[in-house]
């Protein structure tokens, strides 16, 4: 093997252990610890004169995070993509967080992603959309990320809605 390879083989193991390292020191050993319970709401919705466009628009979810652990856990990232077809699409999008949920309670963090009408349905951009949700948490325990999938809806009262 040229030395050439090896040296960039060993760099890359370098950055790879260094980006497991987590606040609490452990990384991503195997996490044995009560799974979060993860709610995702929509909080915005269009206006009634809006709800039949397409293009661009701004969406409002309020997500709640129930530490069931005897642990406090930190919501480091939260990761949201749409599913399938849906009054909109939301493409992949990351947003940080420093959330501490201390043992047996809850938080309630908002945040703001871009979604796209691409083809406006008989309930507007108000109807329902399937999200998945990646959260990644910390812990003294070490490093865990939680995969849900949740639909939300605009329009309380409406199947879906939560």
């Amino acid at each position: 093997m040229p030395k050439s390879v090896g040296i960039l083989a060993v760099a890359l193991f370098t950055v790879a252990c260094a980006s497991m390292k987590s606040d609490s020191g452990l990384g991503r050993a195997t996490v044995d610890i009560v799974k979060p319970e993860i709610l995702i709401e929509q909080v915005s919705a269009v206006p009634a004169v809006a709800r039949h466009v397409e293009g661009a628009i701004p969406i409002r979810y309020q997500l709640r995070v129930a530490n069931r652990s005897a642990e406090p856990i930190t919501m480091k990232t939260v990761t949201v993509n749409s599913m399938g077809y849906g009054a909109y699409r939301v493409e992949t999008t990351s947003r940080p967080f420093q959330t501490v949920v201390a043992p047996d309670t809850f938080q309630v963090v908002e945040f703001w992603v871009p979604a796209m009408i691409d083809d406006a349905s008989i309930m507007g951009a108000n109807g329902p959309v399937t999200l998945r949700l990646a959260v990644q948490f910390d812990s003294p325990v070490g490093q865990f990320q939680e995969v849900v999938t949740r639909q939300v809806n605009a329009m309380p009262g409406r199947e879906g809605a939560q």
